[in-house]
């Protein structure tokens, strides 16, 4: 396995994704996303004093919203922000695992409502939700996506390809093949 196999695998999912219409695009990140969305669910810890909804409540308005029903979105997001922010201050990698799935979901759902929702401030200036060393957001969910679904705290490849202490760079490619692969077929 090559250290540049995975940055093609993320043009590759680039090409393919700039030929979908936007609609398709969003359907088929939901389906990786889906499986990991019980990871958020089952975390139900208080995050803050007044709760707008709990972690169950957003993963099902997630699953509505993906089913085309009509949700309060900027709410959900606002949610998912707050738990990704929250799990990621964590030492455990588990939380890490948990914390970017939030970020997953959140930034599928912008992508869905097809403008910025809003994460009341919780985010720094120049903050974002996904890390930006791919080409598109799409790309950068995938990024993301090919980490968090191999059990693992997101590392930039290039790092993991140098350390890989830092990660285990060929199970983040084989997630990201076979999510290629799922896209694709």
């Amino acid at each position: 396995m090559t250290d540049t196999e995975y940055p093609e695998l993320l043009a590759a999912l680039d090409e393919f994704a700039e030929g979908l219409d936007p609609r398709e695009r969003v359907t088929g990140l939901y389906g990786l996303i889906a499986p990991l969305l019980g990871l958020i669910e089952r975390e139900d810890r208080e995050l803050s004093d007044e709760p707008v909804m709990s972690n169950p409540e957003a993963v099902l308005g997630l699953r509505r919203a993906a089913a085309g029903e009509p949700v309060d979105a900027d709410a959900i997001h606002e949610h998912l922000t707050t738990v990704g922010l929250a799990y990621s201050e964590d030492q455990d990698p588990d939380f890490h695992v948990i914390s970017q799935t939030a970020y997953v979901a959140a930034a599928w759902l912008t992508l869905l409502a097809g403008r910025g929702l809003r994460s009341d401030g919780y985010l720094e200036d120049g903050e974002d939700l996904l890390p930006e060393f791919a080409p598109s957001t799409f790309t950068q969910i995938a990024d993301l996506l090919a980490w968090t679904r191999s059990d693992q705290m997101y590392t930039i490849w290039e790092d993991a390809a140098e350390d890989p202490d830092l990660g285990d760079l060929p199970a983040a490619t084989r997630e990201l093949k076979a999510m290629y692969q799922e896209l694709t077929t």
